[in-house]
C-alpha cells in the first residue's frame, strides 16, 4: 500500500541513513491483558503497513524496536515511559541525534481500545482518507519535551497511526512536538491527524 508525499519528503531520512543503520519507533506497551495479547501482534503489522511510499532503500531499513516488558511497564505511565526512553538514549550517547532518539510511541489500555479492529486488510481497503483517522490512535511522546507550569502542552500527544510519518517527518526538522500539538482543532478530537 502506499499514499503519495511530496516530491523530496524523504531527502532527510535519505542522508541521515547514509550514517544510521536503521530508522523508526520506539513502541514501549503498557498493556498486557489477554486481550492485549491478542491484539498486539496486528497492531503492530497494522502500523508497520503504513508505507509512506519511500522507495525500498529507504523502507527496507524501517525497523521499529519494541519494549514488551510486563514486569517493568503494566499499567506505567507516560511519565515512567519517558524517564525510561530518555535513559536509554543518554545511555548509548544518543541524546538528540536522530528522530527515533526524540520520541517513542506508546500503545496504553486506551490506545489499545482505538485499534481493536485495525489490521492490514482493513487499512488497504480503507484507502488513504478513512474516517478512523481521528478515532484512532496511539500515544506518542518527547523526550526532554521543553514544558513548564504555564504549558498546555503536557510533552506528549495522541497521533493517528496514519499521521506517524508527517511527524517523524517533522521532528527531524528539529521542531518540537509542541508545534503538531498546537496545530490540532476542534475537528481532530484531541488526536493529531497531520497538517
Amino acid at each position: 500500500m502506499t499514499f503519495a508525499l511530496p516530491l523530496g519528503s524523504t531527502a532527510e531520512l535519505h542522508n541521515r541513513l547514509q550514517t544510521e543503520q536503521h530508522w523508526g519507533y520506539t513502541i514501549y506497551r503498557t498493556t498486557f491483558s489477554t486481550q492485549a495479547d491478542a491484539a498486539f501482534p496486528t497492531i503492530l503489522r497494522y502500523l508497520d503497513a503504513f508505507d509512506p511510499a519511500i522507495y525500498e532503500g529507504i523502507w527496507a531499513r524501517y525497523q521499529s524496536t519494541v519494549i514488551e516488558d510486563a514486569a517493568r511497564f503494566t499499567g506505567a505511565s507516560i511519565e515512567s515511559v519517558r524517564d525510561h526512553f530518555e535513559a536509554s538514549v543518554e545511555n548509548q550517547d544518543r541524546r538528540d541525534l536522530f528522530n527515533s532518539d526524540r520520541m517513542c510511541i506508546v500503545i496504553d489500555e486506551e490506545s489499545l481500545l482505538t485499534l481493536p479492529d485495525a489490521s492490514v486488510e482493513g487499512l488497504e481497503a480503507e484507502g488513504p482518507t478513512h474516517v478512523h483517522e481521528s478515532t484512532r490512535f496511539l500515544k506518542v511522546l518527547e523526550a526532554w519535551p521543553t514544558v513548564d507550569e504555564y504549558d498546555s502542552f503536557p510533552g506528549w500527544m495522541k497521533c493517528s497511526p496514519r499521521a506517524l510519518w508527517d511527524l517523524w517527518k517533522m521532528m527531524g526538522d528539529g521542531e518540537e512536538m509542541r508545534n503538531s500539538w498546537e496545530d490540532m482543532d476542534e475537528m481532530d478530537e484531541g488526536v493529531y491527524c497531520g497538517p
